[in-house]
């Protein structure tokens, strides 16, 4: 009785691996190359939400920034649940006062 030889399942995820990336057609990509465009594309994206946050400091890290975002939102939505309420209050009572 003949057996195959037994691969170890890394080797053979990295063979499965291989074969569909060839198949995908998934241009290859040096690591360095890959991390360097997410870098510069998550510091485009901070710096843009740093634009949206009001803020008295310009040089913010980033759990400072998102934590600062995290407040903005909980005010702007106060925000709109008052203006809501004050529509609501003086919309029903000039709704009161008009006679048709």
């Amino acid at each position: 009785m003949a057996s195959k030889p037994k691969t170890s399942p890394p080797t053979a995820l990295r063979r499965l691996r291989r074969t569909s990336n060839r198949r995908l057609g998934k241009p290859q990509v040096c690591h360095h190359h890959r991390r360097s465009a997410a870098t510069e594309s998550v510091s485009d994206k901070l710096e843009a939400l740093k634009n949206l946050i009001p803020s008295q400091n310009d040089d913010v890290k980033a759990d400072q920034l998102f934590q600062e975002t995290a407040d903005y939102i909980v005010l702007l939505k106060t925000q709109v649940f008052v203006l809501q309420k004050l529509v609501d209050f003086y919309g029903s009572q000039q709704n009161s006062d008009v006679v048709v």
